[in-house]
């Protein structure tokens, strides 16, 4: 699992922390882990002020281009220890591969657990799966293409 973690870490500037404060309340923070290759742990430093206490956590690493295409991601799910000032380590447990990380193996286990996930929120609700109108769709698609009338055109 380190060396997953240690291949793909280094391509996402700021992944996402997510922890429990002192409260009890979910905390997300962007950081910059470093990786500790002798521990096998991350090394991060985080503000006094979110309040993180120890316990488990995970780091979702996400990206994309400008275009939203070329989706990235996966997480790591661990424990999070204070190291001494604003230092904590995050000790992985467990990487989960998402979109676009892992090959076809990643994109068929993203596409079937969101597919999962969408079937236990409908029975949970009691919801029959919607309906889509792919003429309907289709039409609109092909009007949104259409060139615009000059009268509706931006000036400039």
């Amino acid at each position: 699992m380190w060396a997953e973690v240690r291949r793909h870490l280094g391509g996402f500037s700021s992944p996402v922390l997510t922890a429990v404060d002192r409260d009890g309340y979910p905390v997300s923070i962007r950081c910059a882990p470093e990786l500790d290759e002798a521990e096998q742990v991350l090394r991060i430093s985080l503000p006094e002020w979110t309040g993180i206490r120890p316990g488990p956590a995970s780091l979702l690493c996400h990206g994309h281009n400008q275009l939203l295409w070329n989706l990235r991601s996966f997480m790591v799910r661990g424990i999070i220890e204070p190291a001494g000032g604003d230092a904590w380590l995050f000790r992985p447990t467990r990487f989960i591969p998402g979109i676009g990380v892992g090959g076809l193996p990643g994109m068929v286990r993203f596409a079937l657990a969101k597919r999962r996930a969408a079937a236990r929120y409908l029975q949970r609700r009691g919801l029959a799966r919607p309906r889509i109108d792919w003429a309907q769709l289709k039409a609109v698609q092909a009007r949104a293409r259409q060139p615009s009338p000059p009268s509706l055109r931006s000036p400039g």
